[in-house]
């Protein structure tokens, strides 16, 4: 890869010798950084976007200069071809995988369907005694006008409850399609 700024340029933006160590540039520009990086200005400020406009400048110059810390960007790696990761569903294979979920230690470690099973249990159970605490709190605060607090818990439990109760729906959906 090619770049438009030469090392001499580079040199004169850093603020260093042209024949300068890579260590003495990456001195040179975390020196620079921590002068001119745009989080110590104020956004949207002139101050701001000429540290902005400096940055790639500054980071295009350590690379050019050799610095061994920059690091080199980021290659995504390539999908492996054949291998089924757990989590992942393919078009017309709705949950199939928890079915080939790896052997596990008993007791360590829960399969998909275990996780299942107990979200189920937790959703049904907990989003029960919410609703349920809702509407007790709500009759409770409508009978005794003077405990203010109980008809403001009602529609937070309310949604708590609501919400659990549907992770617990989810969770039996789920189980009920893979087997």
């Amino acid at each position: 890869m090619r770049s438009a700024m030469d090392r001499a340029e580079a040199a004169r933006l850093l603020g260093v010798d042209p024949a300068c160590s890579p260590r003495q540039a990456d001195k040179a520009f975390k020196a620079l950084v921590r002068e001119r990086h745009p989080d110590r200005y104020p956004p949207g400020s002139e101050a701001w976007e000429d540290a902005s406009a400096l940055m790639p400048l500054l980071t295009e110059a350590r690379r050019v200069l050799g610095s061994p810390s920059a690091p080199p960007p980021p290659e995504r790696p390539a999908p492996p071809t054949g291998v089924r990761v757990a989590g992942v569903r393919e078009e017309g294979d709705a949950w199939a995988w928890r079915d080939e979920a790896p052997p596990v230690p008993e007791g360590r470690f829960l399969t998909p369907r275990q996780v299942d099973r107990r979200t189920r249990a937790w959703g049904y159970g907990w989003g029960g005694f919410l609703l349920v605490s809702a509407l007790v709190s709500f009759l409770v605060g409508a009978s005794q006008p003077v405990n203010d607090a109980l008809p403001f818990w009602s529609p937070a439990l309310a949604i708590t409850g609501a919400i659990a109760v549907v992770l617990g729906w989810r969770a039996d959906r789920r189980l009920r399609t893979a087997g």
